[in-house]
């Protein structure tokens, strides 16, 4: 695709129309998530929630408290007096009786907005979900907004710089991807000096932390960090909300709001050290940073090397709180640029192409195309990464080149021993074949050397004047040339050829299993059989025990399936709640995790909804 076609004619990508639509499509059936962020306790969250929400109860909004905390401070409890309060539920975990929030006292209530205060809480052991979180989710499912409240240091990708502002480690963390399909993040803010006035005045909630431990907590220094933090997220989520409006109206970046560095990586010895360069420079300029690594389809599969050299600059990446993208294209330069006028990135890291990379790299064409875009070559430290010799010379040690060469020499070889008997046209065949095997089995840049280092030594032996290179008849100019065009042909067939092959096997065994079903649904008469079939279809798909379970007067039964299938008093609740809330259940999914059976819940109009595979 052309970079920016559509922008440069005002026009939105379709892409993008569809996204905007989907997300919009999913959010007309679900609550509003209003979040009012912190960077420490004390600094008015709940209040402000409860201010807020009092204004929704007089617009006749009908608004209802699920959970809150109001630890005894008198202007909270006034405000809570206002709203009608869901009780709590009591959960029995080793001896003592939890109060938590009933999540389906709330879901029967059906309130237009619930306020759920504690949001990155951990529920007791036994609860449907693991995480508060998580309860959100299903409320919102329902239909019901929802305001709640946390602190920075409880977002996930926040956790690491925390742990070193605080030297705690929290536990209790939100994954981002919940905040970014937030509706509003609302930012409460107060200065340390305030804060610190509040701790004193003993309007701040730290009755289960040491007197050490808030003298440390609170120190100017943590909380200015934090606070820090807080600010950054927030500019980071506005920053996002501009990109959709951009996108969504066909603008063209980058705008000057946010610095953000994209990392252009591929597999090799120093992507690793490229993005740990790329930390250093974000934080000079406080900055994000996106990792993109671009995959091209009629490249060959990478080597196991290659792969981990590209999975320990991703795991750098994520440890230090980047972005990691990846894309699959054809062109690397059309694609980093694509992406990075869209994300509205304003500086670009590039590894500086050296010896013969410098006629294949992409690096000059991105840099003159990105205009608007600083461009930052990386030039790596060698002699800090300890990067053997072979690795810093790629082009004539790896396995691809070394088989290549000793091809060629063979060939060169048969065909002195037999430039007496034929003519120089079928020397010329023979000297093609280590081309052929070249660009069948290894990547085009191969293919082209081993073309290349052919030539040269068929001119230097075998054409007139010999010993030297030159060319006296054009014909062979002309056959040296096809050479280039064929190992270029053979090259992208066969590249490609390696790449799909996996892919279709795989997806012949799918296919071949998805087909036998359909076959054998189709001559199914009975609603019996329907059921036989999938039961017995099922193992084709995945290994364990299977039943379909169907409702019935007396709750859900087995209807079809394993005899050995434990169905007893749990998991038949587990089932009962997959089936009423027609969502996923049990082992691999966030609702009930710990059980060893999953539940997987199907719509359907003659309620063949959830099926239990044991594992």
């Amino acid at each position: 695709m052309a970079i920016g076609r559509h922008e440069a004619d005002g026009r939105p990508l379709a892409e993008d129309l569809l996204f905007i639509a989907r997300r919009d499509e999913k959010k007309a059936h679900e609550g509003k998530l209003t979040v009012y962020l912190g960077y420490s306790a004390g600094v008015g969250k709940t209040y402000s929630m409860l201010q807020d929400a009092l204004q929704r109860l007089r617009e006749g909004k009908d608004v209802v408290i699920g959970y809150i905390e109001i630890h005894d401070r008198p202007e909270t409890n006034v405000l809570v007096s206002n709203f009608e309060v869901i009780p709590t539920v009591s959960i029995e975990h080793h001896g003592l009786s939890l109060k938590d929030m009933d999540l389906d006292a709330i879901i029967r209530r059906h309130p237009q907005i619930v306020l759920v205060d504690e949001l990155a809480h951990t529920n007791p052991s036994g609860s449907r979900h693991v995480k508060r979180y998580q309860d959100v989710e299903e409320i919102l499912q329902a239909g019901i907004s929802v305001y709640t409240t946390v602190n920075i240091q409880h977002v996930e990708s926040q956790n690491d710089a925390v742990a070193q502002i605080i030297e705690i480690r929290v536990s209790e963390i939100v994954p981002d991807a919940f905040f970014s399909n937030a509706d509003e993040i609302r930012l409460i803010d107060i200065t340390p000096e305030e804060l610190n006035n509040r701790l004193k005045a003993g309007k701040v909630y730290v009755i289960n932390m040491a007197e050490a431990a808030v003298q440390s907590f609170f120190r100017t220094g943590n909380l200015l960090a934090l606070r820090q933090l807080a600010l950054r997220y927030m500019a980071v989520y506005t920053d996002h909300m501009m990109i959709d409006y951009m996108r969504s109206r066909a603008i063209q970046g980058p705008w000057p709001a946010v610095e953000r560095l994209l990392v252009c990586i591929r597999p090799g010895p120093t992507a690793e050290a490229m993005v740990r360069a790329a930390y250093k420079l974000v934080t000079r300029f406080d900055a994000d940073f996106i990792v993109l690594s671009v995959d091209i389809d009629n490249d060959r599969a990478l080597s196991s090397m290659e792969r981990v050299w590209l999975n320990q600059a991703l795991e750098t990446c994520r440890r230090l709180g980047g972005r990691i993208v990846r894309y699959r294209g054809n062109d690397i330069a059309d694609e980093i640029i694509r992406y990075a006028r869209r994300s509205n990135v304003n500086m670009i890291m590039l590894g500086k192409p050296h010896g013969i990379d410098v006629l294949f790299s992409p690096v000059y064409r991105i840099i003159r195309d990105s205009h608007g875009i600083d461009i930052h070559l990386y030039e790596p430290k060698v002699n800090d990464l300890h990067i053997p010799l072979q690795r810093q010379i790629p082009l004539f040690f790896t396995v691809e080149y070394t088989i290549s060469l000793i091809l060629i020499i063979a060939v060169v070889s048969v065909n002195f021993l037999l430039k007496d008997y034929i003519g120089p046209t079928n020397l010329l065949i023979i000297q093609l074949l280590p081309v052929l095997v070249s660009a069948f089995f290894f990547r085009r840049r191969v293919a082209m050397f081993t073309a290349f280092v052919s030539i040269l030594l068929f001119d230097f032996f075998f054409v007139k004047p010999y010993y030297s290179i030159g060319i006296d008849d054009l014909e062979y100019f002309i056959a040296f040339v096809g050479y280039v065009a064929i190992a270029l042909i053979i090259s992208s067939l066969a590249t490609r050829l390696h790449h799909l092959l996996p892919q279709i096997w795989k997806s012949e065994a799918q296919v071949e299993a998805t087909s036998g079903l359909s076959r054998e649904l189709v001559e199914a008469k009975t609603r019996q059989e329907v059921f036989k079939i999938l039961s017995d279809q099922m193992h084709n798909f995945a290994p364990g025990a299977f039943a379909i379970l169907t409702s019935s007067s007396a709750g859900l039964q087995i209807e079809e399936g394993d005899t050995d299938y434990p169905l007893k008093d749990k998991e038949s609740n587990i089932a009962q709640w997959a089936y009423d809330n027609c969502q996923a259940a049990g082992y691999g999914t966030d609702n009930l995790p710990a059980e060893r059976v999953l539940y997987s819940a199907k719509n359907s109009q003659n309620d063949i909804r959830p099926h239990g595979i044991c594992l």
